[in-house]
């Protein structure tokens, strides 16, 4: 949990391009995307350590606070940075790899209440736009782009480039 801190506020040092204690205050303070990760952190410490109503607890808690809800099972890696955390919605079994950067009202989850075990797998330094949906069993390789607005629903290899709304439109960019 605390390896994780540090690189959470290492990135948040890194995106805020500020260095010190302030920024980390400022964060605490001011950062609802930053409040949500810790809040989170402390959540999935509770649910991974067997203590589950404080981790659904904590969990509430962060969403009332931030307006981002992230459930406690969800495995997250280091470094995730959520900028206007608002609306943003992962579920239990959804897995992000380090260092993903998230905008305002992403959901990452399940195609259908029937199938909530079904949810996507994140890839190392992803961008995922504002209003994205990436819904089902997917995978999404390191280091892709996925813009405003698209509705993943398909796997997307590594270094692709997300950027329709309307249809999956995939690009690959150059290594």
């Amino acid at each position: 949990m605390f390896a994780n801190l540090r690189q959470d506020i290492a990135r948040l040092r890194e995106v805020k391009g500020k260095s010190g204690w302030l920024c980390v205050l400022e964060g605490l303070l001011f950062e609802s995307g930053f409040q949500a990760v810790l809040l989170y952190r402390l959540a999935h410490w509770f649910k991974a350590g067997g203590v589950r109503f404080f981790g659904p607890l904590v969990a509430r808690y962060s969403l009332w606070l931030t307006g981002v809800d992230i459930a406690p099972a969800a495995a997250i890696g280091p470094g995730l940075y959520i900028s206007h955390g608002n609306g943003i919605v992962i579920g239990g079994s959804a897995r992000l790899g380090a260092r993903a950067f998230l905008l305002q009202q992403v959901t990452i989850g399940a195609p259908t209440p029937s199938r909530v075990q079904e949810m996507p797998a994140i890839g190392d330094n992803v961008f995922i736009g504002a209003g994205a949906r990436l819904i089902g069993g997917i995978s999404v390789g390191d280091d892709v782009f996925i813009g405003v607005n698209a509705v993943v629903a398909e796997d997307i290899p590594s270094g692709a480039k997300v950027t329709s709304a309307a249809g999956l439109r995939i690009e690959r960019r150059a290594p």
